[in-house]
């Protein structure tokens, strides 16, 4: 006599087990999303609550200790919908995404990271976009484009940044998973906020300078390496009327407005500022 079960009883079997497992796994959530209520109710974060160093953080190690057959860039997208959802607990947030030149794809990668339950305001150009941030009743995220030179009037937002009245600082960089699957949006953007970033072990800086009219790229890289930084990437506008060079250095590691470092660069016509920065995004971390 074959003792063995039928393939229908044993699918009814396995679909009997993923059922148990399903549970299992709403169950977790329930269970976390009664600890991030507790993490807002003890007041654990104050204004903007996005974190995006604590969420590198979080993505990396999990990765690291990641198996089987369920893939990796599955991962990432799950835990960035909780991560939504923990937002929402909290009081949720709003963005501000700017239009204009690869609106529609910075749109896609926004809705792909911040989740599409995420209100959304969209802006013509970078400094609607930014100036967003700073009025009351404004969004707590600006998603931007990529960094540009000279007058580019998409790329060269970062210049606003120099402007005096509410700081505004880069906190992130999308896509976080750069390693793009047919049918994931293409581009990058970065995502400011009133906010600076906290750390995630592996980030990097940006540093907004002014220095005098005679100086070339390779004097300021110069110049900050001299005081104690490792540049990665520059980008300079020089000022009407041959007044000065306005210069965005990117660095490794955050920075903040303590580090001594600061004060040691030479050759600037005002005191430098720090914009930010952003968690390495994973392709790039490894």
């Amino acid at each position: 006599m074959n003792d063995l079960p039928s393939p229908a009883s044993r699918l009814a079997e396995l679909r009997a087990e993923l059922d148990a497992i399903d549970d299992q796994i709403h169950d977790l959530l329930m269970q976390r999303a009664r600890v991030v209520e507790n993490v807002a109710s003890q007041g654990g974060k104050k204004g903007t609550k996005i974190r995006p160093g604590r969420e590198a953080v979080i993505l990396r190690r999990l990765l690291a200790r990641h198996q089987g057959a369920w893939p990796a860039q599955a991962i990432v997208r799950i835990w960035r919908e909780m991560f939504g959802a923990a937002l929402i607990i909290e009081g949720g947030q709003t963005m501000a995404v700017c239009d204009g030149e690869g609106g529609e794809a910075r749109l896609a990668l926004a809705r792909e990271h911040f989740g599409p339950l995420t209100p959304v305001r969209r802006h013509h150009n970078p400094a609607q976009t930014l100036s967003d941030l700073t009025r009351e009743g404004g969004a707590q995220l600006g998603v931007l484009p990529p960094l540009g030179e000279g007058d580019d009037a998409q790329g060269g937002w970062w210049q606003l940044l120099a402007s005096n009245g509410t700081p505004i600082y880069v906190i992130a960089k999308l896509p976080f998973w750069t390693h793009r699957a047919e049918g994931l949006p293409l581009g990058e953007a970065l995502v400011a906020a009133t906010v600076p970033p906290d750390p995630s072990g592996s980030d990097r800086g940006l540093l907004l300078l002014r220095f005098g009219a005679e100086a070339s790229r390779a004097r300021l890289i110069e110049l900050v390496k001299a005081a104690g930084f490792d540049p990665t990437a520059l980008w300079v506008k020089r000022l009407a009327g041959d007044t000065g060079v306005l210069a965005l250095l990117e660095v490794t590691g955050l920075i903040a407005d303590s580090d001594p470092r600061l004060s040691a660069i030479a050759g600037l016509e005002t005191p430098p500022r720090v914009v930010g920065g952003y968690a390495l995004p994973l392709e790039e971390t490894a």
